[in-house]
């Protein structure tokens, strides 16, 4: 039984791209092993929003999607997903991850950003596997905290509105606080070699590079 939601979050107002990031198309299959997906991941043209929330489809038990307001949310129609908007907009994306946890019925929710294309299914699976408890599960890549692809308990709740008073955006703040179970790179590799789950796409030029 699938007990944890699966939260994305495109808030973010893609000013280094340009242009809305989450709608920006994902061409798969043009670079020999560049990705691994599902075959239901790549029955119909995908955006980077569309693939995402295709693979928390099939793996959690219901999919919040959390935009900075509900104008932004209505560029989103997708199956089988609830959107919501942050409860104050521009804040980052620890308000995000509030606005998500505060929105869904699970107790645990697999967060995801937007802006990392490549994520694996096998990396979903293998954080998805994790334990649940009060700790937080977070993947740490070259010993950086990859707090966008995690999984929270929303029993955080009441700590992120502490860091929210304090002024902090940043999900990276709770690791101060909270209890963490990490996921070190060797461990990582194993279901995904070269890490592509972690690649950020925030500009046109990482566009370029990442062959997108």
């Amino acid at each position: 039984m699938r007990t944890t939601a699966g939260i994305l979050l495109v808030g973010g107002r893609s000013r280094r791209m340009g242009r809305d990031k989450a709608l920006l198309p994902l061409r798969m299959g043009e670079s020999p092993g560049q990705f691994h997906v599902e075959a239901a991941a790549i029955a119909e043209q995908q955006t980077f929003v569309a693939y995402l929330t295709s693979l928390l489809r099939t793996r959690c038990s219901e999919v919040i999607l959390v935009a900075r307001d509900e104008e932004q949310g209505r560029h989103y129609a997708l199956p089988g997903v609830r959107i919501v908007a942050d409860v104050e907009a521009d804040i980052g994306p620890l308000m995000g991850l509030y606005s998500g946890l505060q929105a869904i019925e699970a107790t645990h929710a697999l967060v995801a950003a937007v802006d990392m294309p490549f994520v694996q299914p096998a990396m979903l699976d293998c954080l998805l596997a994790q334990r649940l408890d009060e700790a937080i599960v977070v993947p740490r890549v070259e010993q950086i905290p990859q707090v966008l692809l995690a999984v929270y308990p929303r029993a955080l709740l009441p700590l992120i509105e502490e860091r929210l008073r304090a002024g902090r955006r940043d999900p990276r703040s709770l690791l101060e606080k909270a209890r963490v179970h990490y996921l070190e790179e060797a461990q990582l590799r194993r279901v995904d070699p070269d890490l592509r789950s972690f690649v950020n796409v925030n500009t046109p030029e990482e566009l370029q590079k990442a062959g997108l």
